[in-house]
């Protein structure tokens, strides 16, 4: 894991530029993200429980993917990204749950704000009762598998071999150094590096865009 120590007096502080009157994050345009440095964003994820920052070329871009099609947000924290999207945002909510709240707040990481708009409801439940045909994931944090061990991941995690099997197009917005470890990466898949695409991640590697071919693809 990477350590990164920030002194917040000497960085900007970008929340009263991306926040919204409710606490929210706003989708922003890559020309501002653009503006900020990595420790103003680490900063920035860090005090509000933030991973990724959709932007609104990120939704445009994801708009033509879905297409005509359903799709579904896996893990969708705030519920942003899957509001601008129009689709369903769902999440384990795991953050909220003990004893992962006792654990992050005796760290002292702050928790993810859930959105309103976020339904509590695990990826593997959430893809057999939406049955979608594109899921959307950013952050995706994967099943732990003991097997695996050298993989790491979380045991609450998401169980994406599951995901792919219920699906036609499973898209991935993350880093490559934080998502490393994915599992999937050993399964046929295609990754892009856009400048559009922000995050938290300070260390130096590009965040990505990585699709999945699912198991319900018929062309």
């Amino acid at each position: 894991m990477d350590v990164f120590v920030i002194d917040p007096s000497k960085v900007r502080d970008i929340a009263p530029d991306v926040l919204d009157t409710d606490g929210r994050l706003r989708v922003m345009p890559a020309a501002y993200w653009a503006t900020t440095t990595p420790e103003e964003r680490q900063l920035f994820g860090h005090q509000h429980g933030l991973y990724s920052f959709p932007t609104t070329e990120l939704v445009d871009h994801l708009r033509a993917l879905i297409g005509d099609r359903t799709a579904i947000e896996i893990s969708a924290g705030h519920g942003v990204l899957a509001e601008a999207l129009g689709i369903p945002a769902t999440d384990s909510r795991q953050q909220d749950k003990e004893p992962y709240r006792s654990i992050y707040l005796a760290s002292g990481q702050p928790t993810v704000p859930y959105g309103p708009n976020v339904i509590d409801c695990h990826a593997s439940r959430a893809v057999r009762q939406y049955k979608p045909q594109v899921v959307i994931g950013c952050w995706i944090t994967h099943k732990y598998d003991p097997a695996n061990h050298a993989a790491r991941g979380n045991e609450a995690g998401v169980d994406e071999p599951d995901i792919l099997r219920n699906c036609e197009t499973y898209v991935v917005i993350g880093n490559q150094r934080v998502h490393e470890l994915k599992p999937l990466w050993t399964r046929p898949h295609t990754i892009e590096y856009p400048p559009f695409v922000y995050s938290r991640a300070q260390n130096g590697t590009p965040d990505f865009i990585a699709i999945w071919r699912g198991i319900r693809a018929t062309a």
